[in-house]
């Protein structure tokens, strides 16, 4: 069982993800996903972070699907996919089913490919996964533990893997 929090924020999860507003998810739901966030920063479909990215979400996509015993060719409604992830996270396999997708994006958001990611663009990237201005600004916060105003994306990663 999961608390009424994390249900509450993989339902947000499940509600972002449907690109399409069918109340289902397929693959092509992240692959549209994945074309959101690097629209939203900039990056060319054609890009080589942006192939990444579709490629780490269609394995987020494959796993949730083998987590609840959907064909990665089919549909995952609302309670599968928290089942899903609530497996994942329980079984300790959360990082296997979104890590891929995770350093993607975080490589997306270092936009100049220089290990830092601004303030702008954590929330630029924050803003189009769905995430209020207030969410990003007290994310950024959390890990911006030195107060440069700037997150080097190795401090990102880890606290993401946590």
């Amino acid at each position: 069982m999961i608390t009424d929090a994390l249900r509450a924020e993989y339902e947000q999860r499940f509600t972002t993800y449907d690109t399409d507003g069918d109340g289902y998810l397929t693959a092509q739901d992240f692959t549209q996903r994945a074309r959101i966030l690097a629209d939203a920063v900039g990056e060319p479909e054609s890009s080589d972070k942006a192939a990444a990215l579709r490629t780490g979400m269609r394995h987020t996509f494959e796993q949730l699907a083998d987590l609840a015993d959907v064909d990665r060719a089919g549909r995952l409604d609302r309670e599968q996919f928290i089942k899903a992830f609530t497996r994942a996270a329980t079984s300790g396999a959360i990082g296997t089913v979104v890590g891929p997708s995770i350093a993607a994006t975080i490589a997306l958001a270092d936009t100049d490919g220089d290990g830092m990611v601004s303030r702008e663009d954590f929330a630029t990237l924050h803003k189009a996964a769905g995430y209020s201005a207030a969410q990003a600004d007290a994310a950024f916060s959390a890990l911006d533990q030195n107060g440069e105003g700037r997150l080097k994306v190795a401090a990102w990663q880890a606290a993401v893997s946590e």
